[in-house]
């Protein structure tokens, strides 16, 4: 099926903002780096999923469904979109969460993420344990809603499946038209990655609209470089069974993750990103969080400033949003009186 025939639903204003971060790029000194703003939408404080969702809730729609399951962190900002927008379709929501930092049980409750799941109205399920067992308990309680009538739709982690990440590829189309308004044609960007979805749509979208040039760089912020490689690599395939694209279109070389700042694991923060999230937050007054876009601000300034990229000229973030989330790390900004 053709790209432009896949069924959406508008759940944002588009298109999002892109500028060139000025005081920024005067103080790493090295070229100019603009920002992609999709922590900026229509959903519950925005990010990346909203566009994903676009899609999926059309499918779900479609489907006849008036409940949606999805899972995620106590601190996810997937699951926070995900309610929003059933809140806003009608439809009802529920949400099943671990805490991905059993030392800061405390602080990942305070997330504003959490706390705002809990205003739209979500039916919470609070699951000791990884994200198998979390998976399990979704699909229990899927089944037990059908025996009372639902009609429920399982919203993927991070809406990444083929279908969700259709929303990068409308994004990089979006991207390549204020490139060519600005006259620029940036070689690298950057974005945080996780469970893949945003960067196979992106790169597949990049070049199924033509641009042959740009490097899409994932930093991996959960697992080493060739676990979080494979996890896009099977986004793609799964993209591919959604559209008609060429095969040819993508090469192995194309597909790059770093996996050099993540840390520990997922959702523990790094003295690299807190660092970045406080340049940024001075520099440009954005605010970026330590679980994923913290941790892609400090890839790109490593990279770039210990210049291990080829040519890098116009470099631009993708800012997916998670700023709510910043609230259960406050620790590790204010200075204790």
């Amino acid at each position: 099926m053709k790209f432009e025939d896949i069924e959406r639903i508008p759940l944002t204003s588009l298109p999002t903002s892109f500028y060139k971060m000025s005081n920024l790029s005067n103080h790493l000194g090295k070229t100019d780096i603009y920002i992609k703003r999709d922590d900026v939408m229509d959903l519950a404080h925005g990010g990346n999923k909203t566009r994903k969702l676009e899609y999926v809730f059309a499918d779900a729609l479609s489907k006849g469904a008036d409940t949606v399951l999805t899972m995620g962190g106590i601190q996810s900002n997937h699951v926070r979109q995900t309610v929003s927008a059933a809140a806003r379709l009608g439809l009802e929501s529920h949400i099943f969460l671990n805490n991905p930092v059993p030392e800061r049980v405390k602080e990942m409750r305070s997330s504003g993420n959490y706390l705002m799941d809990n205003i739209m109205g979500a039916s919470e399920y609070i699951i000791d344990g990884d994200d198998e067992k979390v998976a399990a308990e979704m699909t229990r309680i899927e089944n037990e809603l059908r025996t009372e009538g639902k009609k429920p739709y399982s919203v993927p982690m991070g809406a990444s499946n083929g279908l969700g990440s259709l929303g990068y590829v409308l994004a990089a189309k979006e991207l390549i038209n204020q490139w060519e308004k600005m006259n620029i044609n940036p070689s690298h960007i950057f974005l945080g990655t996780g469970s893949g979805g945003t960067q196979a749509g992106l790169l597949a979208g990049l070049r199924y609209f033509g641009n042959k040039t740009t490097k899409v760089i994932g930093i991996s912020v959960s697992q080493p470089e060739e676990i979080k490689k494979q996890t896009v690599r099977d986004v793609l395939k799964q993209i591919h069974d959604v559209i008609d694209i060429d095969d040819t279109l993508i090469s192995n070389d194309d597909l790059i993750v770093s996996g050099d700042y993540f840390g520990k694991a997922y959702a523990y923060p790094t003295d690299s990103a807190n660092e970045a999230i406080r340049m940024l937050g001075e520099k440009e007054g954005i605010i970026l969080d330590p679980v994923y876009t913290g941790k892609a601000m400090a890839g790109l300034i490593d990279m770039l400033t210990k210049n291990k990229l080829d040519n890098p000229e116009d470099i631009v973030f993708l800012h997916t949003g998670g700023a709510p989330a910043i609230h259960s790390f406050a620790d590790l900004f204010i200075d204790p009186e």
